[in-house]
């Protein structure tokens, strides 16, 4: 009974796991899951993950892989970046968020708070959809080249 479960399960995750590993495929998932990472919905990307592979019929793994591009390494620059992107678009000003906004106390740097998020949200569709339209290709770019490789090998 337990052997059984252990080997559905694991095939089950063997087909999540292969599923669509084509250099399109992968250059898609990495495309989309970038994009989904960029977006300031912390906690929620493997869900939406999940879902969007599913409907695109994408690779869970390598479209999860791609979306932890705002992992605690890089997303205090992500999020400075998309910030900045949201600050030009929203108001045309691409100079550095005004720090003086933060010399003051907390609760007046609170009440900025919100104008910054909705940057954020702007600026994280705009970023998202750049870091993905150059990643997805490359991503494509090295499956194929990859894939080529061992083709000639064969």
């Amino acid at each position: 009974m337990i052997r059984r479960s252990f080997a559905r399960l694991q095939v089950e995750l063997h087909a999540i796991l292969a599923a669509n590993l084509t250099p399109v495929g992968i250059g898609k998932a990495v495309g989309m899951g970038c994009f989904i990472g960029a977006l300031p919905i912390y906690g929620v990307h493997i869900g939406v993950v999940i879902v969007i592979a599913r409907m695109m019929r994408l690779n869970q793994a390598v479209m999860y892989a791609a979306a932890n591009i705002s992992n605690p390494l890089f997303a205090p620059f992500l999020i400075a970046a998309e910030i900045q992107v949201g600050q030009y678009m929203r108001y045309g000003d691409a100079s550095l968020v005004d720090t003086s906004a933060f010399a003051h106390s907390f609760w007046e740097t609170l009440k900025t708070a919100p104008d910054l998020f909705l940057s954020c949200i702007y600026g994280s569709v705009v970023l998202g959809l750049v870091i993905g339209a150059v990643l997805g290709p490359l991503a494509w770019a090295i499956a194929a080249w990859r894939q080529g490789r061992k083709t000639q090998a064969a």
